[in-house]
């Protein structure tokens, strides 16, 4: 029984340092992300003049230093993502690009210029989305 409880507390201290370990940033301007942003625009689609409903109107988007995406209206959140940064070929420029990658494998590119941040789909007629920092 002694043997079971140490694999058991062994496996679940793994567990737990792994969740919490802070992801890497290529560079200092990939690192700029971390934190929180308020949703402002979007444009693009096939008019190129945005319409996406992706983020509602006052919404607002948290990057964590752990690798998580967080979407909330008001106080509540509706949508968390796991995600890791790598730089990534883009649509928008000759250079790789720093990139939001999700565990599923898609991956969006963006660029923070200022206090915004602007994170693009990488599809040509997809949407990019700009966010104000808090």
């Amino acid at each position: 029984m002694k043997r079971f409880f140490y694999h058991f507390l062994a496996i679940s201290a793994l567990l737990l340092l792994t969740n919490c370990k802070k992801i890497e940033a290529p560079n200092a301007e990939a690192a700029k992300i971390f934190g929180q942003w308020t949703y402002k625009y979007n444009t693009g689609g096939f008019s190129g003049a945005g319409g996406s409903t992706r983020f509602a109107e006052g919404s607002t988007v948290e990057f964590t230093e752990n690798g998580h995406f967080n979407v909330y209206e008001g106080s509540s959140a509706v949508s968390s993502m796991k995600f890791k940064i790598e730089m990534k070929e883009s649509i928008y420029s000759l250079d790789l690009s720093p990139a939001l990658v999700y565990t599923n494998g898609d991956y969006e590119v963006y660029q923070v210029v200022g206090n915004e941040l602007f994170i693009s789909d990488n599809h040509y007629d997809g949407y990019s989305y700009c966010f104000e920092k808090i």
